[in-house]
Parts: structure tokens; C-alpha cells; sequence
């Protein structure tokens, strides 16, 4: 939204300038404004009318989002006192050891359902740093996860998350063509093509559960590594398949390579594409298979030999199951992408499942709320490798 908001001001600015700069020409020649030059005004005047309603709008939503950061800084600041007030001098508690340190979990008899434990910090996200400048700007970086013990899906590492405390969330969608053109002095200049769509959805529920024996109630370790490695660790990675799944609805541009070309050239040629859309790539999605073809063509041709965690281009590369063989997803994934992430998650024990209450089986059930979302897909670009392009260039070999 800030993006799209800077977007509106430029834009207002730029017309304001240009009308001035049409009347000033005007009154310099002492002359009145040519035909032209008052369609062009007319044309920017109606521009601005539709721009400043929406100035306005999102100027609130903006002041209601820096009250809700505030509140839920001093919230967080808190509750990190009251930990802190309870068990002084440890460090922070994994989630696992949390559940089974709580009172739903103590006093579950192993009959019906336990109470549900809510965590604000049970997804292993790096997440967006508070939102305390007066005009809302975000910093370039983000803050390294507040949640250890588990892997983090590449993936989550790259896109944007964002905290939302309702259970509907909106975004402006970006797409279109942004080029500029060559326009000769005192014609009308044309409007970038351009096209703003406002979406909202409700969050998606993800949640799954395992199943553990009654006696397994009596090893609190063994609870506490069920919800780190498995419960946990399965939310992470269901999140980062909603955010492959909406990479894959979503409408990315494409480009492709000359005949004989690469997918490694591919890439290059989806950076200038997404440098040229006025973002900066982060990282190239690629089908693993694809990802091992690259890695032994670049160790083939230097003298380094084989190299974890290369990049291509500069850009992290990040494996995706989803991504078609042969091509790839190039961008900035950190503008492109989001992750509205509802900031809680509730884990529970219960037996009241089928007939597991006459089995002496139980399940643990974690889940959270959240929404994939692509607002800016001009800020990625799909690249690909023809198959006539794959058999030249393989025949060169």
C-alpha cells in the first residue's frame, strides 16, 4: 500500500507541475492556452479528481495502521517484561517447552479437549520491523526471526510479511506496461498503462495435526518435540506453498531468450526486465532439476569446482516444486510478494477424533491464519527457454 500511496503523490506532483508549466508557457507568450494545451489540462484535471479521493483514503488507513503499530509495540514490550518477571535469567523459551509449561496443558486429563494455547511468535518469519517513522517509511531491512530451532523455508526469507489483525485483508494489485515514451514539446504526454485493482480475501486457514499415544502425555519432551518438528516445521512449509501457489495464479510477465539462449541467460534477461519495471530482483525461484542443471553448468565452466549455496546473477536462488522445468520466476520478491500473517496461532490436545478416544490415541492440532498475495507483479518476470532454444543450444555442446 505505501508503494501504491508514493505512487499517488508522484503522480499528483507530476500533474500539478505540468499544468503549472502549460499556463506559465501560456502567459510568457501573452497569449491564451492553445486548444491542446486545454485538453491536456482538462485531462489532468480529471486525473487529480480521481487521485485525491484516494489520497485521502489511504491517508487514514495509513494513520489507523501507525496506532495499531504503536499499540502492539507496547503490547510486545509487555509481554516480554512479564516472561522475563516469571522465569528471570533464561533465555527464551522454545514453543514446545511453553506448551507444556501452561495450565491447559498441566491440567489436561487425557479425556475431551484440552484448552487452546495461542502463540504470537509460533511461525519462524522474518517479519517486518515496526512501523515507528512519522511518515511510515519501511525500513530496507527486516528483522532476523524471533523464533530459533527450526529451518525457515527460503522462500518466507525473501517475501514480504505483514502483520494484520483482522480476519480480512486488502491490496492494491499492480499490473500493466510502465514505459515512458518520446513525446515532442507541447503535445499531450500519455498516461503510463497502468492499472490499480483493489482485492481483498478473507485469510486462509492452515492448520494440521499428529497423532501421539495417552502414555505419550507423560513425556513432556517428547510433546514439546512434536510441536517444534513436526507442527511447526509443517506450518512453515504450508505457508510457503500458499505463497508458490499465488506466484503461480498470479499474472507475471514473461520474457525469453534468442534462439540458442539459456536459462542461465534467461535469468539475466528477467533481471533487466524487472530492473526496467523500477524494482530491484532479490532472488530467481527455480524447479530443482533446473537448479542442478545450473549449478554443474557453472562449475563446469570456472575452476572454483563445486560451490554450496551459489548464486546466479547475484540472486538467491530458491527451489520450488511448483516451478515448471525450464523456466524460472525472476524478481523482487520482497516489494512483489506478501504474506499477511495474522500474527497467532493456537496449538491443542484433543482425543475427540473418529474413535480414537477407544484406541487411547490423541492428537495435537496446531493452526494459524494467513493470505498469499502478489500485489505488484510487475515487480517479477516469468523467463523461459523455448524447446527449439534447449536443442540448439544443447547440439552446441
Amino acid at each position: 500500500m505505501l508503494t501504491y500511496l508514493q505512487r499517488l503523490v508522484d503522480e499528483r506532483t507530476s500533474l500539478t507541475a505540468t499544468r503549472a508549466a502549460i499556463l506559465d508557457k501560456a502567459a510568457e507568450a501573452d497569449r491564451d492556452v492553445t486548444d491542446t494545451e486545454k485538453s491536456t489540462i482538462d485531462g489532468i484535471e480529471a486525473r487529480c479528481a480521481e487521485i485525491d479521493p484516494q489520497l485521502s483514503q489511504y491517508n487514514a488507513q495509513q494513520e489507523s495502521a501507525r496506532a495499531f503499530a504503536t499499540l502492539t509495540s507496547k503490547l510486545e514490550t509487555n509481554r516480554d517484561a512479564q516472561t522475563e518477571a516469571r522465569r528471570p535469567g533464561t533465555q527464551v523459551e522454545t514453543t514446545g517447552l511453553q506448551f507444556v509449561d501452561t495450565d491447559q496443558f498441566r491440567n489436561y486429563t487425557g479425556r475431551g479437549q484440552s484448552g487452546a494455547v495461542e502463540f504470537t511468535d509460533f511461525l519462524p518469519l522474518n517479519t517486518r520491523a515496526p512501523i515507528t517513522t512519522a511518515d511510515l517509511a519501511i525500513p530496507s531491512f527486516v528483522l532476523p526471526p524471533r523464533v530459533q530451532d527450526i529451518t525457515v523455508p527460503p522462500l518466507l526469507t525473501v517475501v514480504d510479511v505483514v502483520g494484520v489483525s483482522t480476519g480480512v485483508v486488502e491490496w492494491v494489485t499492480v499490473t500493466g506496461d510502465p514505459v515512458a515514451a518520446l513525446v515532442p514539446e507541447g503535445t499531450a504526454k500519455p498516461e503510463a498503462a497502468l492499472t490499480f485493482t483493489p482485492t481483498s480475501a478473507p485469510l486462509d486457514t492452515l492448520a494440521h495435526w499428529v497423532a501421539i499415544t495417552r502414555q505419550a502425555l507423560e513425556d513432556a519432551s517428547y510433546i514439546q518435540s512434536v510441536i517444534e518438528g513436526k507442527l511447526r516445521r509443517g506450518i512453515a512449509l504450508a505457508i510457503a506453498e500458499a505463497v508458490n501457489n499465488a506466484l503461480v495464479a498470479a499474472a507475471i510477465p514473461p520474457a525469453s531468450v534468442p534462439l540458442g539462449g539459456s536459462l542461465l541467460e534467461a535469468i539475466r534477461v528477467g533481471i533487466g526486465v524487472v530492473q526496467s519495471n523500477g524494482y530491484t530482483p532479490n532472488a530467481v525461484l527455480l524447479n530443482p532439476a533446473d537448479w542442478a542443471d545450473l549449478d554443474m553448468s557453472v562449475m563446469g565452466g570456472t575452476l572454483g569446482g563445486p560451490t554450496v549455496g551459489s548464486t546466479f546473477w547475484g540472486l538467491t536462488p530458491i527451489a520450488s516444486r511448483l516451478q515448471p522445468v525450464g523456466t524460472a520466476t525472476v524478481g523482487d520478491f520482497k516489494a512483489g510478494v506478501v504474506w499477511f500473517d495474522r500474527n497467532v496461532s493456537s496449538v491443542f490436545i484433543s482425543d475427540s477424533h473418529a474413535d480414537y478416544f477407544i484406541k487411547n490415541t490423541l492428537v495435537i492440532l496446531a493452526e494459524t491464519r494467513g493470505k498469499a498475495a502478489v500485489p505488484e507483479p510487475l515487480a517479477l518476470c516469468e523467463v523461459a527457454v523455448s524447446p527449439t532454444a534447449a536443442t540448439a543450444s544443447a547440439s552446441k555442446k
